[in-house]
């Protein structure tokens, strides 16, 4: 099993949470969210997610979610990589979220998983133009 720490602005963290919920019936146990407001101290941060990480079960690793590359929420992370089984992926999006929830538990491979949960970010991003729309709406008409 793979633990899964999810760092991110505010109250994001607090709407991934529900979308696991609505995905999942509920946040599974192996994951922790962590939402980072503007007053937190960096050294408040990382002792607060050092606490999250002592609640997971990390058997097959840690892989930690965040919102911006750069940020404090990336930056909390960054501190907490003190081995090769503890990974970060950035960028966090629902198709990465959900990914992520839906195979950590399965998995002990956390560089498969930053993979795949990469790449599941990366094809959750579209571009649909007015051809893709018309084409829709002339399907919903028949």
């Amino acid at each position: 099993m793979i633990g899964l720490l999810i760092i991110t602005h505010e109250t994001l963290g607090e709407a991934y949470t529900q979308l696991a919920g609505h995905f999942f019936g509920e946040v599974p146990p192996n994951v922790r969210i962590l939402g980072v407001r503007g007053d937190d101290s960096p050294q408040t941060l990382v002792e607060g997610a050092q606490v999250l990480l002592a609640q997971l079960d990390c058997s097959g690793g840690t892989l930690m979610l965040t919102d911006i590359f750069g940020a404090t929420p990336c930056n909390t992370a960054q501190k907490l990589i003190h081995d090769d089984n503890t990974l970060m992926v950035t960028g966090l999006n629902a198709p990465m979220m959900v990914k992520a929830i839906q195979y950590a538990s399965k998995s002990n491979n956390v560089h498969e998983l930053a993979t795949t949960v990469q790449q599941a970010a990366i094809n959750g991003i579209m571009i649909i133009d007015y051809n893709d729309v018309s084409h829709c709406d002339a399907e919903t008409r028949s």
